[in-house]
């Protein structure tokens, strides 16, 4: 079993957001030996806080007495506002399971929330980013950390890595165990290792638990959203981080909360993103294991259980298998019930085999049509060596032709045929010109006529010339 890693290393800055009981500030002081750069932040007054969770006070103590710096009362949506923070930059900006924690009942609005939460958070967090400059590439990736609590034995997670190019701020997202947290390729050090100054851009870490409601939360999305890219999406390991306790944002509670890192472990891994296709054909299959009409509310618990279907999109799979008449949907009092019958399904299969069969027929017959056209078309243009002297006359004769529409291009202004329509077209032009001087000389006998006028003064502010006479 490989060795969690460490996922810091002494000589960057880091900002902790949303800590609970400052158990994970106090490890990570405790690891780095010298927490001068390390700020844990929390979101409720100190008060508040030490209600909450019984054992904030030796945490505090012990990160504080490391040399780092606790401030209670930082809302993680305005970090850039906060007067102690706003100056500074850091390598490292960590929020460990965000979750506004108000309780809300409501799926949808719950998500909402939370997810103006995390766009809240990646836009005030940005403008404290170190700049940096971009890191070389590691020679190779670290050890993989997939096998810690909740991984399954003898299995190696493969890691995706999402790589970014240029000095541009990123987010590291760990799902893991299954929470999500992320690890940057470069962090692993020891207590022996000398303070080395980060030169990388920034990094955002968000560790989330993976699974429902976590993944609607769409994190990758929102992080795109704030101008961030997502570098990769690694396993959140516990062990990482000895004496780290996660704590609910309600705080701890006795017979609720769990040691040993449990509401974060426990989680199952998430496994590949389900199609529409696949999400209908399970939907199905609850339908046709237990024959027997289901409520909305029944199929949204049954789904994500049996199937792995995300309660969100439970509403949306069973109305388009109603819209396509593959289960039934019948209002009974105020209540909407769905079923399937088993001899349905085999009704339909059968028609859609004799519908694919006869279309197959219908494919085979236009194959066998058009392959003989092609053999009519090939009748008498067998290849013979007269035939390839005929071709070769062919393309001798072409060449010829177009040899021969270049030479008369180039003596088209000379051409008869051109010059004698340019003769007709000025013939034309001119008779049309005096044609009209004609009206002119009309038109100006008349007005002399008709007003006594003088014919300079008329042509004067007529525009007419005084020598227009006909061509």
């Amino acid at each position: 079993m490989a060795a969690a890693r460490f996922p810091y290393r002494r000589g960057q800055t880091i900002l902790l957001v949303g800590e609970g009981n400052f158990s994970f500030a106090r490890s990570v002081a405790e690891q780095l030996g010298a927490a001068g750069g390390v700020v844990a932040t929390a979101y409720d007054a100190r008060e508040t806080a030490g209600e909450k969770y019984p054992d904030l006070d030796a945490h505090v103590a012990a990160v504080e007495r490391l040399g780092g710096t606790v401030l209670f009362g930082v809302d993680g949506t305005q970090l850039a506002r906060h007067k102690r923070l706003r100056a500074r930059r850091f390598s490292r900006i960590v929020f460990n399971f965000p979750h506004v924690g108000l309780g809300i009942k409501d799926q949808d609005r719950n998500v909402r929330a939370n997810q103006e939460l995390l766009l809240g958070f990646f836009r005030s967090a940005r403008p404290l980013l170190a700049a940096g400059r971009p890191a070389p590439p590691p020679a190779q990736d670290p050890p993989d950390s997939s096998d810690s609590d909740g991984a399954r034995p003898g299995k190696r997670r493969r890691r995706r890595r999402h790589r970014s190019h240029g000095p541009t701020a990123g987010v590291l997202v760990f799902e893991g165990v299954e929470a999500q947290v992320v690890y940057d390729a470069d962090s692993a050090g020891s207590e022996d290792d000398e303070p080395q100054p980060d030169e990388a851009p920034g990094q955002i870490h968000v560790a989330l638990k993976s699974g429902p409601p976590y993944d609607s939360w769409a994190i990758r999305r929102l992080a795109a959203e704030c101008g961030l890219a997502t570098h990769a999406t690694l396993p959140f390991s516990p062990a990482a981080f000895p004496g780290y306790e996660h704590r609910r944002t309600l705080g701890y509670k006795e017979g609720v909360s769990s040691d040993a890192n449990k509401e974060i472990s426990d989680k199952r891994p998430r496994g590949p993103r389900l199609g529409l296709d696949e999400k209908r054909k399970r939907m199905m299959d609850i339908f046709h294991e237990a024959p027997e009409p289901y409520l909305l509310k029944e199929l949204e618990r049954i789904g994500p259980k049996q199937k792995g279907i995300v309660a969100q999109s439970v509403k949306d799979v069973v109305q388009s298998l109603v819209d396509d008449g593959m289960c039934h949907c019948e209002k009974i009092g105020s209540s909407n019930f769905f079923w399937a019958f088993p001899s349905e399904a085999a009704v339909r299969r059968r028609n859609r085999r004799a519908a694919l069969e006869k279309e197959l027929a219908q494919q085979q017959a236009a194959r066998e049509e058009l392959a003989a056209s092609i053999a009519r078309a090939q009748l008498g243009r067998e290849q013979t060596d007269e035939r390839a002297v005929l071709a070769e006359e062919l393309a001798a004769a072409e060449a010829a032709w177009k040899q021969q529409q270049a030479e008369l291009q180039q003596f088209k202004e000379c051409d008869p045929v051109v010059l004698g329509r340019k003769r007709d077209d000025a013939r034309h032009a001119r008779d049309a010109a005096n044609r009209w001087t004609d009206n002119i000389f009309i038109f100006q006998s008349w007005i002399r006529e008709k007003f006594n006028m003088d014919l300079d003064e008329f042509n004067k502010h007529m525009g007419i010339p005084a020598d227009l006479d006909s061509v």
